[in-house]
């Protein structure tokens, strides 16, 4: 179920966020839990069976994913990460497509330029090129120049409210007065991006240890894990994403 959609008439602009809960048949969650992300995070629950058809129910939810990002999350879980224990997976997928308001025109496009890497190493790239006036600042503290690309019909500060995500840093770096408009020749790579992380360590290093342990996990709001075979805890966090920036977008 979406969150959220936001689209104008042409697709130009497309922002989509979706929740589902994967549970095990006969699994008993918590009544108010359920209320709670159906009401707050509009999230539909579907009933799987992981201990006699895991291949089935791997197939049905990344097929989800899939439809949920037109196509550009694919095969977010393997076979592995579901086990005849699982209980419960929870699915949060983020769809974005914007379209500049000024696109860069692919002759300008140089197929083989030269990218000079943090370390040293040059690498052969697309790099997109236009003059234009832009929104530009520059941060010494991260060491980094900052161009405002609007999208068109809607701005990345929308996004951002709709994210809910506003940190005072990313406030400060898109803030418009703290930039100034400026005729540049923007040069900009052009690439396609996919990654998958199992945060599970990191999360675990950063403090988060018992949501991570058989003993001594507490999720009885989720699920009151009568007997130890049931009892609730987080065994994998996955997160993939997929980034495509283009002339267009």
């Amino acid at each position: 179920m979406n969150i959220f959609s936001i689209a104008n008439q042409d697709k130009q602009v497309q922002l989509k966020l979706a929740n589902r809960l994967y549970a095990q048949k006969a699994y008993q969650l918590q009544e108010e839990y359920l209320k709670i992300v159906q009401n707050s995070f509009k999230a539909d629950i579907k009933l799987e069976d992981f201990e006699n058809e895991r291949v089935q129910a791997v197939q049905r939810i990344n097929a989800w994913v899939e439809q949920q990002t037109n196509n550009l999350i694919q095969d977010l879980l393997s076979i592995k990460d579901v086990t005849p224990e699982t209980r419960l997976i929870i699915i949060n997928s983020i769809y974005f497509k914007g379209t500049w308001i000024k696109e860069f025109s692919k002759n300008l496009t140089n197929e083989n330029a030269d990218f000079h890497e943090a370390n040293g190493k040059i690498s052969k790239i697309a790099l997109m090129h236009q003059r234009e006036k832009f929104a530009y600042a520059e941060n010494n503290d991260l060491h980094v120049q900052i161009v405002h690309i609007p999208y068109t019909r809607v701005e990345l500060d929308v996004v951002e409210q709709k994210l809910a995500s506003q940190p005072d840093l990313m406030q400060n770096l898109l803030n418009h007065q703290n930039t100034r408009t400026e005729e540049l020749h923007l040069y900009l790579p052009k690439f396609k991006m996919e990654a998958t992380f199992e945060l599970s360590d990191i999360l675990q290093q950063l403090g988060m240890k018992d949501a991570f342990s058989n003993y001594k996990a507490n999720f009885t709001g989720i699920a009151s894990g009568k007997n130890n075979r049931d009892h609730l805890y987080i065994s994998k966090v996955i997160h993939k994403a997929f980034i495509d920036v283009n002339e267009q977008g």
